[in-house]
């Protein structure tokens, strides 16, 4: 079935009204017009690969400037014969040329359909096309204001605690293996703990409230260490109770039927967790919380019922892409810290290692590409950041050495920097060749949670038990 095929249904949230839509053919307008668009110049082209499609289509929408464009590559130059031509649902759009052609699902609907053609000019006689389409939102849509708009704006996580104390039952698996890491029941409530610098705060209100000034040290430490979410009353993981932060639970080790503590090898870390079934790595002791912490993006999470048993409930398990937790933790970091560059590694014992400098350019876009996915199957249209790299060496700072003020170094598990680093050099295939690079900059995406993406998910999994 081709993308054309697809139900209306499919777009009814974008809200876009096929009559405010209009089509235009820029070039150089188009850059002019934004300079988050990948159309700009690149520092250095490079020639397709042997073997790499004749014609790539990426169209994106830029939500906070309502901006939608279509930018293509042919292997040759473009001529009078190369044509854009509208799905009869004015979804998809198909550029021909060569005897060849490739066709693009749209982020979102275009005006036309049927015998619409988009002339592409034939000056300059270069590889690449551009269309840009110029959105205006409907009256009483909410996709670019209103409430829908709000919800676009938050760091989408799932598994919180209130979508996981809602599900009828509930099965923690390894994602790799399917083999169940929490007990089926062991596990009977799920609290969300706050900010990751919730005891800081805690601590600088509680010991600063008027009301217990008067207090005498005693009285004041007693009454402090009674508050159970402050600085001075440590986090500890308590049985049959799961604590989730952004990216991991904190279970105690009764509650981790399906995990076992130790290094995989002599020069592993001693402080990793594994699956018992598989042997891989799940996550790390928490000395400090006296318990084990699990990561998400190493789990599946499911329903299991009389008719699905814990031993076995793949069919109803639920995962996600390794590299939304990624995009999670970046926007955590930029919602907290205020900035977008960040220095990543994967955790070292002291020694030098690979790094990327990430550059957040655009934290929240929608795309459309005609190359697929191959690692995971992609929905178009996908939700994403835009990123630009550089692969760097990271090394321990020396003492004294000035840190930058506008760059955050960050620390990943060696599988998860491992990771992004793919996930970013497998997405340049998405793009046109010449918007892989960008000023020195490598350009990649990282897809992101969409709204109501665990909601589905949740109701699936209810329904399956």
């Amino acid at each position: 079935m081709l993308p054309g095929d697809l139900p209306e249904s499919a777009f009814k949230e974008l809200g876009v009204d096929l009559d405010k839509l209009r089509i235009s053919t820029a070039s150089h307008a188009t850059a002019r017009a934004s300079p988050n668009l990948l159309h700009a110049t690149p520092l250095s082209r490079d020639e397709p690969p042997p073997g790499a499609p004749s014609i790539v289509l990426y169209a994106e929408i830029l939500l906070h400037i309502r901006t939608a464009t279509l930018f293509g590559s042919l292997r040759t130059g473009k001529t009078h014969d190369t044509k854009a031509r509208l799905s009869t649902d004015a979804t998809c759009i198909t550029v021909s040329y060569e005897g060849e052609s490739a066709t693009l699902r749209l982020p979102m609907k275009v005006k036309g359909g049927g015998s619409a053609v988009v002339e592409i000019p034939a000056e300059p006689p270069n590889k690449d096309i551009s269309v840009r389409l110029e959105v205006e939102e409907r009256e009483g849509s909410s996709f670019f204001t209103g409430a829908h708009s709000d919800e676009r704006k938050a760091n989408v996580v799932p598994w919180d605690a209130v979508s996981l104390n809602e599900m009828k039952t509930l099965s923690v698996l390894c994602r790799h293996c399917q083999s169940p890491v929490v007990g089926t029941g062991r596990v009977t409530e799920w609290r969300d703990l706050p900010n990751e610098n919730w005891a800081e705060m805690m601590d600088f209100w509680h010991c600063h409230k008027p009301d217990e000034h008067h207090l005498h040290d005693h009285a004041h430490h007693e009454t402090f260490s009674k508050k159970g979410y402050a600085a001075g009353s440590r986090l500890k993981a308590i049985q049959s109770i799961g604590f989730i932060d952004l990216a991991s639970f904190l279970l105690s080790e009764q509650d981790c039927e399906g995990v076992q503590s130790g290094a995989r090898s002599s020069d592993s870390p001693r402080n990793l967790l594994t699956c018992k079934a598989c042997s891989h790595v799940l996550g790390v002791l928490d000395e400090q919380a006296s318990g084990w912490r699990v990561w998400k993006w190493a789990l599946s999470i499911g329903a299991a019922g009389p008719s699905l048993p814990s031993a076995s409930p793949a069919h109803s398990a639920h995962t996600y892409s390794i590299q939304k937790w990624i995009s999670a933790r970046l926007l955590f970091l930029i919602e907290n810290l205020g900035i977008r560059k960040f220095h990543v590694h994967a955790d070292t014992d002291g020694a030098s290692v690979p790094s990327l400098l990430i550059w957040v350019f655009t934290p929240d876009l929608l795309f459309s590409s005609s190359v697929p996915s191959h690692k995971e199957p992609r929905n178009d249209p996908t939700r994403a950041m835009k990123i630009f790299y550089q692969k760097k060496e990271w090394s321990p700072p020396k003492p004294g050495e000035a840190e930058p003020a506008s760059v955050e170094e960050v620390s990943f598990p060696q599988e998860l920097f491992d990771e992004l680093h793919s996930a970013l050099e497998e997405s340049q295939q998405l793009l046109p060749v010449s918007a892989r690079r960008f000023q020195g900059w490598d350009v990649g995406l990282l897809e992101r949670f969409d709204v109501g993406e665990d909601n589905r998910a949740r109701q699936h999994n209810n329904e399956q038990a």
